[in-house]
């Protein structure tokens, strides 16, 4: 039997992965079933098995996608030179872009998985993997805007993590539930007023 390539395998991945996001989308995560995202994906049950093993690996396997390809949008924006201020206006309208195209229906089913999945230990793992990966890149950036004068001194660098940590959930929660109004970096200009503001 002939090798599968890994550019194979990443195709035949994410194959699965909009399948999945296509029907939970339409159908909500509760009332999707698998045989419902191996029809969307035109793939056999089998071929989707080779690749996850559950209805819930698939919604962590999305969640990590997201908030790497969201990290990976935010970084590049906050890496290049220039003010705070700029960044966080750019920011904002990439988020908003996203959030016309696909992060709406996104925060729907991420609400819904996390209010309604089993509270296991490893589950809760994951969740707290994916917002540590948040937490690290707002210490970053916020260390970043320190560096070069951009943040007040007296702002404690962790704490104020934390807070546009909540502002996030808070917003992601908003957006699961009505119309789109913020995300961790949707929110960055009022932030920007609670942490980089000079008196």
């Amino acid at each position: 039997m002939p090798k599968v390539s890994e550019e194979h395998e990443r195709r035949r991945r994410q194959q699965i992965l909009d399948a999945a996001m296509e029907c939970f989308a339409r159908n909500g995560y509760r009332a999707t079933s698998i045989e419902d995202i191996v029809h969307a994906s035109g793939l056999s049950v089998g071929a989707l098995y080779t690749y996850y093993a559950s209805k819930q690996e698939l919604f962590l396997a999305l969640a990590e996608q997201h908030t790497a390809q969201t990290l990976d949008a935010f970084r590049a924006i906050y890496e290049r030179p220039g003010p705070m201020a700029e960044k966080n206006r750019e920011s904002v309208e990439l988020f908003f872009q996203q959030m016309a195209v696909e992060l709406a229906n996104y925060c729907r089913v991420s609400f819904e998985f996390w209010t309604e999945a089993p509270k296991s230990d490893a589950l809760q793992a994951e969740r707290a993997k994916l917002c540590d990966s948040i937490r690290q890149f707002i210490v970053w950036a916020l260390t970043e805007a320190r560096s070069v004068g951009e943040l007040r001194p007296d702002v404690d660098i962790p704490a104020a993590a934390e807070l546009i940590l909540a502002l996030d959930d808070g917003a992601l929660l908003d957006g699961g539930l009505a119309s789109p109004s913020g995300s961790l970096v949707a929110s960055a200009d009022s932030e920007q007023t609670v942490v980089t503001a000079r008196s």
